[in-house]
């Protein structure tokens, strides 16, 4: 009877599934104009970035055209400098005519350029200016490629994007390289600041070329191969050898910048190859979205007409979409952990996968409130936000952990949706989640990962002086223990630990013959040694990431000592950073029971006496103290990761 009553009121309603298909009709139209938007917007941001590589690699050359004017004090590069300048000025016209939006902003910027022009022409200003001021300005309009690349959803051409970003870097790392060589060269003497900016130059060119080399597909890994078999690259990897290592100033400064820009533009045709591609994957873009609007236009057709001409056994559809919405639900019950609960927040309704995840019968559950499952590490303003967003008839969306009827936990991504009855009142609430319990240990997982990346850097510096990788992690080790004993918070023991490995990162830049000398290093070689630490502190200084921060305060500070005799700067007492004074004590004593090229390992008692010695000289004594009450734990750490274990083999 009721059946029947629910079919004479549908035959009223024939066009019914006309309409919703038409709906659905719209909002894959609209769903394609979208798309077919997105990828027009994508095909303007690629001609503005080809304007912008086109500019970068003039104001690139003008960068290291007027660090070698200004080095050779207005001698070399004037003609050259000029003819760049007036390239630079094309190229700005260009782009400043295609960026509407922020045209004002440029023409700005291209006032302040000129200044900067006179004064280079009147040798009124300083290399290191100059060149600060044409790098912010490079990377200013590098930003673009970031946010171009951050608006793209569609995987082949967002990857296609970042490794062409990478290669961009890669490029202007190795710009900065070019300008900073070659106002070194045309001056024909050190310069420590542009010493400086060279190595940081070098040290963001060997990680942007490694980040490129993982993102680049094989055909530009190969012309890649052939641009570093090149006379011309192996002319600049000497140059660059011979100023930072030997210290050698008799190169020819117009060689240095030919050579370095052939490579610089062989760089810049990889990056016109990637324009090309890009075009073309931009393109098979366009065509995939004409031809499945033209499917989904047709598909409507074909479904309108046949709706039609089955409108006379509507009865027999109706119930069977009545069929089809009921399998839907088991669908939904199959697939997700369902509850509903009424107004209270008592449960009415809860499916299997409910019951299997949380090891509760329905029995159990139907009547009670869901905080029989609520675990004691979720807030309660959690829940108290949840309420007062479903109460006002809105859905609300979180990730909750749950306890388990055994002690157990799981993690659930939930929707919670009030379902409101004819009149617009909340009826019940209905919650749908989705097992993310594994999601959550991959995240973990990815966290331990990148704490292993770090202890793989640290070995890679330590590697050069022919240590071993258990090296890095007894002294991690070491330094978690004298920092949860010293009483620093639980974030700053985590940041010590993961960042202790890279205390010797900047040995990357000594020379092996100095690194790995045998016997004592002459006073010469002891100052290039020296230099480690603040190669390291250079490498990490600028990054605001706070693990990169302690790495770099790590690196500067681990050889500093307590009475102050230590370096790179004498700090004295506890005006080294704490990180310092723990790492120093930690890497002493793993050096001094460990085998190293110049020296056998010490006996524990001659270890022993030697911390006893250094207390208040080069320790900080309450270190000391701490090393000596806790000692057991320190043997432990030695024994455990140590090049004879067993475990450590299986595992390192």
């Amino acid at each position: 009877m009721q059946t029947n009553l629910i079919i004479n009121k549908l035959k009223a309603i024939v066009f019914l599934p006309i309409i919703i298909i038409a709906i659905g009709f719209t909002y894959f139209v609209t769903n394609s104009y979208i798309k077919y938007q997105a990828l027009q917007t994508l095909e303007t941001n690629i001609h503005k970035i080809k304007n912008i590589s086109t500019l970068i690699n003039n104001l690139q050359k003008e960068r290291g055209l007027s660090s070698g004017y200004l080095g050779s004090n207005g001698k070399l590069f004037k003609t050259q400098l000029i003819n760049m300048q007036h390239n630079v000025d094309n190229s700005f016209k260009n782009f400043i005519l295609n960026s509407h939006k922020d045209g004002d902003k440029y023409i700005q910027i291209k006032s302040q350029l000129k200044d900067l022009r006179m004064n280079i022409h009147h040798l009124s200003t300083k290399v290191a200016f100059e060149f600060s001021f044409y790098t912010k300005l490079i990377q200013k309009f590098q930003t673009n490629y970031l946010e171009v690349v951050q608006d793209v959803h569609e995987a082949s051409l967002k990857n296609m994007l970042i490794s062409y970003t990478n290669l961009s870097f890669s490029k202007e790392a190795l710009g900065e390289m070019r300008g900073s060589i070659n106002a070194i060269l045309s001056a024909h003497h050190k310069n420590k600041k542009l010493q400086n900016i060279l190595l940081l130059s070098k040290g963001n060119y060997d990680v942007s070329l490694q980040r490129c080399k993982a993102t680049l597909n094989k055909k530009y890994i190969n012309q890649l191969a052939k641009i570093f078999c090149s006379s011309d690259y192996k002319y600049i990897q000497k140059v660059f050898y011979n100023i930072s290592v030997k210290n050698l100033y008799t190169n020819s400064s117009k060689k240095w910048f030919i050579k370095s820009t052939n490579i610089i533009e062989s760089f810049y045709s990889l990056e016109q190859n990637h324009f090309t591609d890009i075009d073309k994957e931009i393109q098979q873009n366009f065509i995939q979205v004409k031809i499945t609007f033209m499917l989904i236009l047709l598909l409507f057709l074909i479904i309108t007409v046949l709706t039609l001409l089955f409108g006379l056994h509507i009865k027999r559809n109706i119930l069977k979409n009545i069929q089809l919405l009921e399998e839907y639900k088991n669908a939904v019950d199959r697939s997700s952990i369902v509850s509903k609960t009424d107004k209270s927040g008592r449960i009415i309704y809860v499916n299997d996968k409910f019951c299997k995840i949380s090891g509760y019968t329905k029995e159990e559950l139907i009547g009670n409130a869901h905080n029989m499952v609520r675990h004691p590490d979720m807030p309660k303003s959690a829940f108290k936000e949840m309420w007062s967003t479903i109460l006002t008839k809105k859905p609300w969306f979180g990730v909750v952990k749950n306890k388990k009827k055994n002690g157990g936990d799981y993690t659930v991504e939930v929707t919670i949706n009030p379902i409101l009855n004819e009149q617009g009142e909340i009826e019940e609430f209905i919650a749908i989640r989705n097992d993310i319990t594994e999601l959550i240990s991959l995240h973990e997982d990815l966290e331990h990962t990148q704490e292993d990346l770090i202890f793989r850097m640290g070995e890679i510096g330590e590697t050069r002086s022919k240590e071993t990788g258990y090296h890095v992690r007894r002294v991690a080790k070491y330094s978690e223990i004298l920092a949860k004993h010293y009483g620093l918070k639980e974030k700053e023991i985590k940041y010590l630990t993961t960042a202790s490995p890279m205390h010797d990162i900047g040995k990357v830049g000594i020379p092996d013959n100095i690194l790995n000398k045998p016997g004592k290093l002459t006073n010469d070689e002891w100052i290039i040694m020296q230099k480690h630490s603040t190669i390291g502190y250079d490498l990490f200084k600028d990054s605001n990431k706070p693990l990169l921060q302690t790495a770099a305060i790590i690196a500067y500070e681990h050889h500093e000592k307590y009475d102050g005799s230590g370096y790179p700067r004498g700090l004295k007492g506890d005006a080294i950073h704490i990180y310092g004074r723990i790492t120093a004590l930690a890497d002493v004593f793993d050096a001094l029971e460990s085998d190293r090229c110049y020296k056998k390992a010490w006996e524990n008692e001659k270890i022993f006496k030697l911390l006893k010695e250094e207390r208040g000289k080069h320790f900080d004594p309450r270190l000391v103290d701490i090393f000596f009450k806790h000692l057991d734990e320190f043997l432990a750490v030695r024994d455990f990761y140590n090049e004879s274990s067993s475990f450590m083999k299986e595992n390192l």
